[in-house]
């Protein structure tokens, strides 16, 4: 996602959008989870006033919200929304330029958007007068995370300053909220496994280890993306392991979110990548000195790993790395 371009601050209290920021990390490091939107959004009103939110999840095509919080609405908001879906002007400039904060009273006048079928049939019934909204693309699951904030007064759209202020606020915003969603998932569990994902209820891949992106591309080759491959997408909804002949899946409900840990089928897949990476090219007859230059790496760190790798294949020497290696890692 490119970053929105440089331009001048005017009108922001630079202090009090330090401190909040401040306040959100911690909230991030230490608050519960299940509170930190609705606390985050009560410091977001402390330097920009609103009367109604919401925040949530989205993907592009088809364009379908996934999760959302609220504040201070009614739960049929979504429903309602629905069906305006693609008239919504304002949702159109959201997509358009992700990363910057979208303004409505610089899309259209309050004349012309009141005389539209999205006012009459979503923005009258649930007080959505003025919208002040930013999308951004998750870094992993490149899905949406959007958030909109509402006034209900007609004659008091949001200004220049209080859209620049949010959108600096707003990647703090995100990246303060999945701190505390991944804290949540991942207490209690093996955090330091190599090979590790965090997906939602829905099979979208939301964090992972470089680890377990190489186990999955190893077992599904034309795998890309971030929704996880169809084989899984059925036991991550029920939260319940997977098993193949070559891949075994444990998967732990954590709320609307699986903590996922590919188990080691073999002696093989305890390597790491980079281990399993130089047991196969010196299995191949490569030298240290080959192996280092082809991977940017020391002939010392080359026979660390090795030394690595035949601890975790219990062999003593090549001819028995060779063999365990052909073999898949089995004896």
């Amino acid at each position: 996602m490119a970053d929105p371009p440089d331009q001048a601050i005017t009108g922001i209290n630079v202090h009090a959008l330090s401190r909040v920021i401040l306040e959100l990390h911690r909230a991030g490091r230490e608050g519960a989870y299940n509170r930190f939107q609705a606390s985050a959004l009560e410091l977001v009103r402390e330097i920009i006033p609103f009367d109604s939110a919401w925040w949530g999840n989205a993907t592009a095509e088809p364009m379908e919200i996934h999760r959302l919080h609220l504040y201070n609405c009614d739960d049929s908001i979504l429903e309602a929304y629905r069906p305006n879906m693609a008239q919504d002007f304002f949702r159109a400039a959201l997509v358009a330029q992700p990363g910057v904060t979208i303004n409505m009273a610089d899309l259209t006048s309050r004349a012309r958007y009141v005389r539209t079928a999205l006012y009459r049939n979503f923005g009258k019934p649930y007080k959505v007068e003025w919208s002040l909204g930013t999308l951004l693309v998750e870094p992993v699951s490149s899905l949406y995370e959007l958030l909109t904030l509402w006034r209900h007064d007609g004659k008091k759209p949001f200004s220049e300053s209080e859209r620049q202020t949010k959108e600096l606020l707003m990647p703090h915003l995100a990246e303060s909220h999945r701190a505390a969603w991944l804290r949540e998932v991942l207490e209690g569990a093996h955090g330091r496994q190599e090979r590790w994902a965090v997906a939602d209820e829905r099979g979208y891949l939301r964090e992972a280890s470089p680890g377990f992106i190489h186990c999955l591309k190893a077992h599904w080759p034309d795998w890309q993306g971030s929704l996880l491959p169809e084989a899984l997408l059925a036991c991550i909804r029920s939260a319940t392991p997977f098993s193949s002949r070559r891949m075994k899946l444990q998967i732990d409900p954590k709320g609307a979110f699986r903590y996922v840990q590919a188990l080691a089928f073999s002696p093989l897949d305890n390597l790491s990548p980079r281990e399993r990476e130089i047991a196969i090219r010196y299995a191949k007859g490569e030298t240290y000195a080959g192996i280092a230059v082809a991977l940017a790496l020391s002939p010392a760190t080359v026979r660390n790993h090795i030394a690595n790798c035949y601890r975790k294949l219990a062999v003593n020497n090549k001819a028995e790395l060779v063999v365990r290696v052909s073999r898949g890692g089995k004896q």
